[in-house]
């Protein structure tokens, strides 16, 4: 994967598959530390310690319809790469936490990458779930919801050429402000 928000996408892949309908995604940039955290929690079925031990192995997946599962261990291979790391916090019932942390300033970090198109793609792909972007920097925060945008245009669904189009551009000159990238 070129780019970090691809990450996003894959791992909240996952949170679907989990049966989890509420999916937050945060980004958060901390200038003091030179660290970017990508963070994705669900309110999926959540996963065993066992679970968890072996979600980084490629050649472990809980899914019928292939035998390996590279979305994970690829995210802490990469975030691995920076000096950064990924640790999961998961429990049955409840849901998964997922956080990578890069080191930004390394050489081997991944652009975040088109981050707005990837969630709006979710969203427009998997209207039943409800999804959050939280995004922060030292220049500020920025959040938008499904929820919040459909009160707000007091729709059901959000799909649509002209309103996608507006949402990703919101949310990319948002994410330029807060220096994101």
């Amino acid at each position: 994967m070129k780019e970090i928000a691809l990450h996003i996408l894959d791992i909240a892949e996952n949170c679907i598959a989990a049966g989890g309908d509420r999916v937050v995604i945060s980004v958060t940039d901390e200038a003091s530390t030179n660290l970017q955290s990508i963070r994705i929690e669900d309110n999926g079925k959540g996963m065993s310690e066992e679970e968890i031990s072996r979600a980084t192995d490629p050649f472990y997946t809980s899914r019928t319809t292939r035998r390996v599962g590279m979305g994970i261990p690829l995210f802490r291979q990469h975030a691995e790469m920076t000096g950064g790391g990924l640790k999961i916090q998961s429990e049955k019932g409840v849901g998964t936490i997922v956080e990578a942390t890069f080191h930004k300033s390394h050489p081997d970090r991944q652009p975040l990458g088109d981050l707005e198109g990837s969630w709006l793609l979710l969203v427009s792909s998997n209207p039943g779930i409800e999804w959050e972007l939280i995004c922060s920097s030292g220049a500020g925060d920025f959040s938008i919801s499904t929820s919040e945008i459909r009160s707000a245009l007091d729709l059901d669904n959000i799909r649509g050429t002209e309103l996608t189009a507006s949402l990703k551009r919101m949310i990319r000159n948002n994410l330029d402000e807060l220096g994101l990238e």
